[in-house]
């Protein structure tokens, strides 16, 4: 590909595709990189000559808009942008295009064109319980690249295939287009179909909803009216950038002024049913392999959440298997014990634990 005449966005995501890759990045001046399994992978055939040039990104740019000249200029004043791309066998993107030290640059991330089944995913037994939840909040958290959209998407369509809903989701944007089973669904992009989160959030009051999904918790606002929803009698997922439950619960807790936080934790103490918190490992023989934390609302954790003494929230989780629930040292020790992954690749996570 020294030939930079011949580098298509068709082709770099069709490579993508090919080799498995889940992101992309292209930046001005840069080799094409591409993630596969967790690293990240420089594409350097031809040397310095398949470095991506200022002509090139801007082609690929007008490539990615599909020559929307409207986008394209939203793009190069705002120097920011989200959206989903969708290739020629249908593969869809997700795809964030900014600018770093003045030059253009993109990551792409790829989306599953299927559902998976929870099995498949390795997804703690305990998680079925939220299959038959009729209102309440669920989180599902984990850093960047965690495969929190992947578990979101496989257990809505588990709802989806035994439940006679009217299913909502909120993203900025659309990753995963659902196909109704039993279910019927709305999608919603933001800056499409609403202005924004919020708005769409007190507008699906209005929409006869039964399960609401938010993409992301960002603010107060967000927050307090997925809260309302849920204590209006509806089901509501979302994500958050958390690493357990004692970090989201606090997070969400911060997102309020200090002079309401202790209202806050009230109203998400009775609100939240759970959290799924997950990080990828490298597996053993090839590819990653999740773990997870999964925590219930019981009676105990729910007077911990109030009362603010959330340390507490762990030795909880520790002993409450009989509801489901499980730590992410459990998970990654089970997953050890099968063979799946090393000690090495996750010990680090649980410093703390050594030191005690």
């Amino acid at each position: 590909m020294a030939d930079q005449k011949e580098i298509t966005i068709e082709g770099i995501l069709a490579h993508a595709v090919n080799t498995k890759a889940s992101d992309v990045h292209l930046a001005t001046g840069e080799h094409m990189a591409f993630r596969v399994h967790g690293e990240l992978e420089k594409f350097i055939q031809g040397g310095d000559a398949s470095r991506l040039t200022p002509e090139t990104m801007e082609r690929l740019v007008r490539e990615l808009y599909r020559g929307n000249e409207t986008n394209i200029k939203d793009f190069y004043e705002r120097h920011d942008s989200d959206f989903a791309y969708v290739i020629k066998d249908g593969t869809p993107f997700r795809v964030n295009g900014f600018f770093k030290l003045g030059k253009i640059a993109f990551v792409m991330r790829r989306i599953e064109r299927e559902a998976k089944k929870m099995e498949d995913l390795g997804l703690p037994p305990g998680l079925k319980k939220i299959l038959g939840a009729k209102q309440g909040l669920f989180l599902l958290t984990g850093p960047t690249g965690s495969g929190k959209s992947t578990t979101m998407v496989s257990v809505i369509d588990r709802i989806n295939e035994s439940r006679n809903e009217h299913i909502i989701t909120i993203e900025d944007p659309v990753e995963f287009i659902f196909t109704d089973k039993k279910s019927i669904f709305s999608q919603r992009e933001v800056g499409r179909d609403t202005q924004s989160f919020i708005s769409a959030i007190r507008g699906a009051m209005r929409e006869d909803p039964d399960i609401v999904i938010v993409g992301e918790m960002r603010d107060k606002d967000t927050v307090e009216a997925a809260i309302n929803l849920a204590e209006t009698g509806h089901l509501v997922f979302s994500t958050l950038h958390t690493s357990g439950s004692v970090q989201t619960i606090n997070r969400l807790v911060q997102f309020f002024n200090p002079d309401v936080q202790v209202q806050a934790r009230v109203r998400l103490a009775d609100a939240l049913l759970g959290v799924l918190s997950q990080r990828l490992l490298p597996k053993i023989g090839g590819g990653r392999v999740g773990v997870h934390e999964l925590m219930y609302i019981t009676p105990a954790i729910k007077n911990l959440v109030k009362s603010g003494d959330l340390v507490q929230i762990n030795n909880n989780i520790e002993l409450g298997t009989a509801e489901g629930m499980i730590s992410m040292k459990t998970s990654c020790e089970q997953k050890r014990d099968q063979g799946l992954v090393r000690e090495e690749d996750y010990m680090g996570y649980f410093l703390d634990d050594q030191n005690d």
